[in-house]
């Protein structure tokens, strides 16, 4: 081969080779450190919190494969090298797979690197490993008293077996 040129708008190389009138393309890989495809990102709770050490699986879109599982620091942070360019989307996932929340989907090329963010509908709690949403005041209006909020609030408390510091007065009248 006697000549190499490196177009910038494509980043293809042209390689001329020692016979006149014929050129070839070949793929062209960036001369940085850290050229290689991948994946990046976090997985916070509704708060905006880290979820230190969620599992998390990468999925391929196209295929509707899951081509690669790791579970993310203690910062929630978490990357996939990637082989392959395709358009992907990172799971986060309890016990047997379930699947709790997803990332952003994107396509990725060769030597981009996509970042993604999972933000899961509730509050993550690290020491069960469980996710609790929270009610939304707006599914109580209208309701019976039987399924108000204070009703919901006081029924949560009752099995995370939360007691009242004073319980106060009765609110009902006690019949004689």
């Amino acid at each position: 081969m006697s000549g190499v040129g490196l177009t910038a708008q494509t980043g293809i190389r042209l390689v001329q080779p020692s016979r006149p009138g014929v050129t070839f393309a070949e793929a062209w890989r960036p001369a940085t450190a850290s050229s290689d495809t991948k994946i990046i990102g976090t997985v916070i709770d509704i708060r905006q919190v880290p979820v230190a050490f969620a599992q998390v699986q990468l999925r391929n879109l196209l295929t509707g494969l899951i081509t690669q599982s790791i579970t993310a620091n203690d910062n929630g942070e978490y990357q996939f090298i990637i082989d392959e360019p395709s358009t992907y989307v990172v799971e986060m996932t309890v016990v047997d797979g379930y699947v709790v929340a997803l990332s952003n989907a994107g396509s990725l090329a060769r030597y981009e690197t996509l970042q993604t963010v999972i933000q899961l509908p509730g509050r993550w709690d690290t020491a069960s490993r469980s996710m609790s949403i929270p009610q939304n005041p707006a599914n109580f209006l209208g309701m019976s008293a039987q399924t108000t909020m204070t009703a919901a609030t006081l029924n949560m408390a009752v099995d995370q077996n939360i007691t009242p510091l004073d319980s106060g007065e009765p609110v009902s009248p006690v019949d004689p």
